[in-house]
């Protein structure tokens, strides 16, 4: 396998992270006068013509100055009664209904910066059986079981850190301190900084890890120079015993109004629990929209869910849609933004098959990338895939189309080397409102990014699994469609497992600098990475210094995906993937248009 296009590059640029200008805002364009067509004149109209006439006759001279303020009323007569006419008569034309085409500038209102905000999800919990009616109990995983939190905000050019730190959701002490927060009356600067007092440029990164956690956690950053930080977090739960043994790490998620989440399962020994977080000071009401192989699929009390502030919920997705193997989540949200997980567990009879939080996917489109997409060798996952009751024990694609349109689909699988084919080719159809799945044993072992496009939108994400050997505990994983890869993406790498960067360029060429934080702030060399399109590149963290805590990803060229893949050290079956997220600063004025 060749290794990837890696090589360094200068020292970082100091002005890297500056924020390009907002985007001024597009202007409408004018839309032609339409002259109405010349029709024979009715009765009516002819009348109204000479009206027009014997008035303009009238209206000329002396007399017309005269008799200004009569000429002007028997003038809006006439037009009345020949707009009358015209309407009777069904001659109205646009020119007549529409207002003069103009070119008006859209106006832009400026958007003050917001706190960074993520809520990193609630440890993995056993759900118990409760009494008839009563709400479902859960407890701790395992005497083993741990969560912890790692978390980075990088500093504005001064090397000036902002007031940022980890906290409870909801009232409480914080639980780590980057900066202490500052006054909000303090934040209003008009730019950000340039440099530091000495005139010079510098970087550092505020870093906090191994924060243990028990509960939903907050990561808060708070705006810096008017812009939004560069900022991250990701939870790591870990477990070498009891039912929930495995590892599960996701990024910490920024609340939003609708999301998607794929991979869920409510057969005979799975659990699926929807978890859900309102940060926000605002009651959230809640619908979840379910969709299986089958179709949508019709729950009662899935619609009116209502999370108040500071609030967790958690749903048990066996009570809406019981026996599916495959099921689709959509949540919306109405008042308060959310943000959502699944604790999906398996268990076959008393062995423990794997524990994952699934996390939402990107957007539904027409083009769906889902990176760090990784298949064990071949040998391997065929004992571990044979044994009684292991069929589910398998790396697969799903696909979701949440239209009233069946999709055609074409599937695209892209490893170091470039292409790999598909069974099939890669082209299907999936129908409208079902999820579809795509078998992927038989690709060779390796860690590829999948591209799917559709003639309409979709939702996708893939399931991938890692077994030692027969009679072992299994894990698995998901791994969601990500965004597009841009400017200032902060990765806080997992805790005590083995991380690398999967980054997938469907088309094209891109570029990719990934600048690594250490765990005392310091960014190091950046090093340029350069991805041929159509292949996907494996670097591991690892190669990007001694332990680093983090990284600091920006991207040029054709578009490029990326996502973390942990796995446990040594011979353990835990797998875990999270997308890269979406860059934190963006436009600082949105368009505004006025209308009744």
């Amino acid at each position: 396998m060749p290794e990837p296009d890696v090589a360094a590059a200068a020292p970082k640029v100091d002005d890297r992270a500056a924020v390009p200008a907002p985007e001024r805002a597009a202007e409408p364009v004018a839309e032609p006068v339409v002259e109405p067509a010349v029709v024979p004149e009715p009765t009516d109209a002819a009348v109204a013509a000479r009206a027009v006439a014997r008035d303009r006759a009238a209206t000329g001279g002396a007399r017309r100055r005269a008799r200004l303020g009569a000429a002007v009323a028997a003038g809006t007569g006439v037009v009345l009664l020949a707009a009358t006419a015209a309407i009777a008569s069904g001659t109205v034309t646009d020119a007549l209904v529409r207002p003069p085409a103009t070119d008006l500038p859209v106006p832009a209102a400026a958007v003050p910066a917001g706190d960074y905000t993520a809520v990193c999800a609630a440890p993995p919990r056993l759900l118990e059986a409760a009494a008839e009616g009563a709400d479902p109990q859960f407890s701790p995983a395992s005497s083993t079981a741990k969560t912890s939190v790692a978390a980075l905000v990088l500093s504005d050019l001064s090397a000036t850190l902002t007031g940022s730190g980890l906290l409870p959701v909801g009232p409480g002490a914080p639980l780590s301190m980057i900066q202490d927060f500052a006054p909000e009356t303090s934040l209003a600067a008009d730019a950000p900084a340039s440099s530091g007092a000495d005139g010079l440029t510098s970087r550092i990164a505020g870093v906090a890890r191994g924060v243990a956690v028990d509960a939903p956690t907050l990561f808060r950053a708070q705006p810096q120079g008017g812009l939004t930080p560069v900022a991250a977090a990701t939870s790591t739960y870990t477990a070498t015993d009891g039912d929930l043994r495995g590892l599960a790490a996701t990024g910490c998620q920024v609340p939003s109004s609708d999301f998607w989440i794929l991979g869920a399962s409510t057969t005979v020994g799975a659990s699926s629990i929807l978890t859900l977080t309102n940060p926000t000071g605002t009651p959230a009401t809640v619908t979840v929209e379910l969709s299986g192989r089958d179709g949508r699929i019709d729950a009662a009390g899935s619609r009116g869910q209502l999370v108040a502030p500071g609030e967790t919920r958690r749903i048990v997705l066996a009570g809406l849609a019981g026996n599916q193997d495959q099921v689709a989540v959509r949540v919306r949200s109405d008042g308060g933004r959310v943000t959502g997980v699944i604790q999906q567990s398996v268990l076959r009879g008393l062995t423990p098959g794997g524990i994952e939080l699934l996390s939402p996917t990107a957007a539904a489109g027409v083009t769906q990338v889902v990176p760090g997409v990784v298949v064990q060798d071949a040998a391997t996952a065929r004992r571990v895939r044979e044994q009684d009751g292991y069929g589910t024990a398998a790396p697969e694609l799903q696909v979701l189309v949440p239209g009233s349109s069946d999709a055609v689909l074409d599937i695209k699988v892209y490893g170091p080397d470039g292409v790999v084919d598909l069974p099939g080719g890669g082209v299907g159809t999936a129908a409208a409102g079902s999820v579809m799945t795509v078998p992927l044993t038989d690709l060779p072992e390796g860690t590829y990014t999948i591209a799917v496009t559709s003639d309409v939108a979709v939702v996708a994400s893939a399931r991938v699994t890692r077994g030692i050997d027969a009679g072992k505990p299994v894990d698995f994983a998901g791994a969601p469609s990500a965004v597009r890869l841009g400017a200032d993406h902060a990765v806080a790498l997992a805790e005590g497992v083995d991380a690398a960067l999967v980054l997938g360029a469907p088309s094209g060429r891109g570029e990719v600098t990934l600048t690594p934080v250490a765990a005392d702030g310091a960014l190091g060399d950046p090093v340029v990475i350069g991805i041929a399109g159509g292949t996907s590149v494996t670097v591991p963290a690892s190669s990007l210094g001694r332990a680093p805590a983090g990284v600091i990803i920006d991207a040029a060229g054709d578009p490029v995906y990326g996502a973390q893949v942990m796995t446990l050290p040594g011979d353990r079956a835990g797998i875990s993937v999270a997308s890269v997220p979406a860059g934190s600063t963006g436009p600082q004025s949105i368009p505004v248009e006025l209308g009744y």
